[in-house]
């Protein structure tokens, strides 16, 4: 299990998508700087301008924010989510925890208030027996390393009883410790010269190796109609919601014999029923997570009567149960196909448990796993998402993304809308900065081709990118819109392609517009006039990528349905003002080119626009019928 635990964390959803954006981030500057290079260096015989122009495409292409705006997007998300008890050990799994779509957990603790209460203590019969008690302390309080809950629950139950003397009158000699293999626990006492061997575990375990039972005072060979009897029994059990553990015994011990002879030939004598009742609050929190678009999945190792009784109850598919004997007989294939349809699986061990979120990750889904023990943590490594509580074991903690300080699926939905957040607003910078980036290279490249000097200095689009990233800063502190909320969300390079070149070429329409009432109606269309045309597609250019960010941030309509943060507010208004006045400052500094625009220049600037936001509130209203998505 060590060796499980050790392996390198695979990849995740947030580290695919990181890397898919760079990648795209590459192929675009290197194939826009090239196109740079042969429109305005070969055609107009200007190498050593075309490559200095070109460098500053490629850094005016690239949204030079991205780190700062994801970094501030997670810190946020994980302040945030520090206040809902829960502690992010790996900052960028609150994306992955907004995108997953299925959550695998066990039912103890997740479903249940995880405070099993020892119920009855009955041999095959069903008649009530206090020496079955007695074996279950006696091996409960020999097993030794960490006590599990039903080993907690039975000594509560002998302090409560006073069974507690018990083992005055027995020497420990020796034990087999549980493992999820054999899924039952031995141990080794001697009482006077007699030698007694106790065994709990599983049912199906228990009954392997026993070849008698106990009824009454006799004992009599085990057929399978007894088995039947004992199966019955427990399965009623199991129906009134009660974890079953079964009891078996022997007198004879040798120290010679190996861990299969101590085990075998052994007397039934009966059960422990344990209550461990569900949660109140956890079918409310199961509707509002399939809500948001992520299906529960339980993975546990009881039995499927109990587990069938609790997810009936709180509202999950109890009846379609697989069972990891099932599991071990399919093929990978066969499995992937199968998990789609179930909702609970029984009788896991970790290997199968991890096998399970490993094919689910196969299918295309992004996984979160919750989990506690030890037995948990190959599962937790393998998750996109492995989350795990503050009493958790240690090597399940180290396994872990993210720690909640209380074990809750409320505490669980909480960070999944924080993720979310953080994803909405990441990706609301994306897509500004890419089309507004793109947008621009596209219009200097029209204007290349028809104009005798540079629609933009380098210097001026430095300027120019710099009070635009200025403007994004508020946007880690958007308001995200609730229907954003509603869905997982992945990482999309194909709609973050599409959307940059639908709104990057909208944004050069309207640049082109400009580029014509400049040369035509405002007189700037002469080698003198450069200066004015570069600072009036300055001003232009800024506040038209200022002013619809209010558009693309929201699906709904700006103003009206969807308001920004009074950070973005505040920010973007200031980036305004400081568009205005940059090139009024800095008239006078020869190097930066800049010129005071004519007063008409503003009432064609208020024009533009407005036409700009009413043909982006049009693209917008298509782009959302055709593709069903905006952001």
């Amino acid at each position: 299990l060590g060796g499980e635990v050790e392996t390198k964390k695979p990849v995740t959803n947030f580290n695919l998508g990181m890397k898919h954006i760079s990648n795209l981030l590459i192929k675009y500057m290197v194939v826009v700087c090239i196109i740079v290079v042969i429109i305005d260096g070969v055609i107009k015989k200007n190498i050593n301008e075309a490559i200095l122009f070109a460098l500053s495409v490629a850094v005016g292409i690239t949204p030079s924010m991205l780190p700062m705006i994801v970094n501030v997007n997670l810190t946020k998300g994980s302040r945030s989510l520090a206040k809902k008890k829960t502690l992010v050990k790996k900052i960028e799994s609150i994306q992955n925890l907004g995108a997953i779509d299925i959550l695998c957990t066990d039912k103890t603790g997740t479903l249940t208030e995880n405070k099993i209460i020892l119920q009855k203590y009955i041999d095959a019969q069903g008649k009530e027996n206090n020496s079955i008690l007695e074996y279950a302390y006696l091996n409960s309080y020999y097993s030794t390393g960490i006590k599990n809950l039903v080993d907690k629950a039975i000594l509560a139950y002998a302090i409560e009883n006073k069974l507690t003397t018990l083992e005055e009158k027995y020497e420990k000699i020796d034990e087999i410790p549980f493992d999820y293999t054999r899924k039952k626990e031995t141990i080794i006492v001697k009482k006077k010269e007699q030698y007694r061997v106790i065994t709990k575990g599983a049912l199906e375990e228990i009954l392997s190796c026993c070849t008698k039972i106990k009824l009454g005072t006799k004992i009599t060979d085990i057929d399978q109609n007894l088995k039947k009897v004992i199966e019955e029994k427990a399965k009623e059990l199991a129906n009134d919601g009660m974890q079953v553990i079964a009891l078996s015994e022997k007198k004879e011990y040798s120290k010679e014999n190996q861990t299969k002879d101590i085990e075998s030939n052994m007397i039934f004598i009966g059960f422990v029923g344990f209550l461990d009742p569900a949660k109140k609050e956890v079918k409310n929190t199961l509707t509002k997570l399939s809500k948001i678009g992520i299906h529960t999945k339980i993975l546990t190792g009881d039995n499927p009567y109990a587990t069938k009784n609790i997810c009936n109850l709180v509202g999950l598919n109890g009846n379609d149960i697989l069972l990891g004997s099932d599991i071990d007989t399919m093929s990978d294939e066969e499995l992937s196909k199968k998990i789609e349809k179930i909702d609970v699986f029984a009788r896991m061990n970790p290997l199968q448990k991890e096998r399970i979120v490993s094919l689910y990750k196969k299918n295309g889904h992004v996984v979160g796993y919750m989990g506690d023990g030890v037995n948990d943590a190959p599962s937790l490594n393998t998750a996109d998402v492995g989350i795990s509580v503050n009493t958790a074991s240690s090597i399940a903690k180290e396994a872990s993304d993210i720690i909640i300080l209380k074990q809750s699926l409320k505490v669980v939905y909480d960070g999944v809308i924080e993720g979310r957040k953080v994803y909405g607003n990441i990706i609301k910078y994306m897509k500004m900065a890419l089309s507004a980036d793109f947008g621009d290279v596209f219009s200097i490249m029209i204007a290349s081709i028809f104009f005798p000097f540079l629609p933009l200095l380098p210097i001026q689009m430095l300027i120019q990118d710099f009070i635009y990233d200025f403007s994004q800063i508020g946007i880690p502190y958007d308001n995200v819109d609730e229907e954003f909320l509603r869905n997982p969300k992945k990482w999309d390079t194909k709609g973050i392609s599409r959307f940059m070149k639908v709104m990057g070429i909208t944004s050069s329409l309207i640049d082109v517009i400009s580029f014509i009432i400049f040369w035509y109606f405002l007189g700037f269309n002469t080698i003198n006039k450069a200066s004015y045309f570069q600072t009036a597609w300055f001003v232009t250019c800024l506040v038209t990528e200022l002013m619809i960010i209010f558009n693309v941030r929201t699906a709904k309509k700006p103003f009206i349905e969807s308001n920004a943060s009074p950070e973005l507010n505040n920010l973007t208004l200031f980036s305004l003002v400081l568009t205005i006045f940059t090139p009024i400052f800095l008239h006078k500094v020869e190097s930066f080119h800049f010129e005071i625009l004519p007063p008409i220049f503003y009432f064609y600037l208020l024009i533009l626009v407005l036409f700009y936001f009413l043909i982006v509130s049009i693209i917008k209203k298509i782009y959302i019928k055709k593709y069903q998505e905006w952001l």
